[in-house]
Formats: C-alpha cells, sequence, structure tokens
C-alpha cells in the first residue's frame, strides 16, 4: 500500500507501508530498493537484514534502538516482493 508523502523524501518517491512490530509504517523508496536488489540478482539469501536498512536509510529515518526490528520487516517484505517477481518469470 502507497501512501501520500513523509518528511524525509520528496513527494515524488512511492511510500510502502510496512508492519514493523505493533506499528504500520510508511517506508519511502522502497520499492526502488527492492528492484535494485533484484536487478543485482540478490535473493533473500544474498543480503541480510542490515544491509536492508542501510538502503531504505537513504529516503527514512530509522531510530537506532529499531534497526533490528526494521531489518526483520523489511528482509520479510523482500522475501515476498522476490517470491512475487520470480512467480512472474514463470
Amino acid at each position: 500500500m502507497t501512501v501520500e508523502y513523509s518528511c524525509c523524501a520528496s513527494q515524488d518517491v512511492k511510500r510502502t507501508l510496512v508492519k514493523i512490530e505493533d506499528a504500520i509504517i510508511g517506508i519511502a523508496g522502497l520499492d526502488q530498493v527492492f528492484e535494485k536488489l533484484y536487478t543485482s540478482k540478490k535473493s533473500p539469501d544474498d543480503i541480510d537484514g542490515i544491509e536492508m536498512v542501510n538502503l531504505a536509510s537513504f529516503y527514512n529515518y530509522i531510530p537506532n534502538d529499531k534497526v533490528e526490528a526494521y531489518a526483520e520487516a523489511l528482509m520479510k517484505e523482500y522475501k515476498q516482493f522476490y517470491r512475487n517477481m520470480e512467480e512472474v518469470k514463470a
């Protein structure tokens, strides 16, 4: 699901709603991060959550005490994205 804006990214950057712990957070540019990883032929097994957080933090503020929670949630989202892309190819 996309939303209209965030504090850290321009209005032309798509936002994706992601469940992180008990909150729904709008993550800007996540589609770009996933596309970049996928076109680089990185499966979910080839990356870790911290790398994903580092890439997502370009457009998003991620609190230091929530890095692990973001890492877990973003990896879950990327696994789903990757599965969907692989199904389309098949």
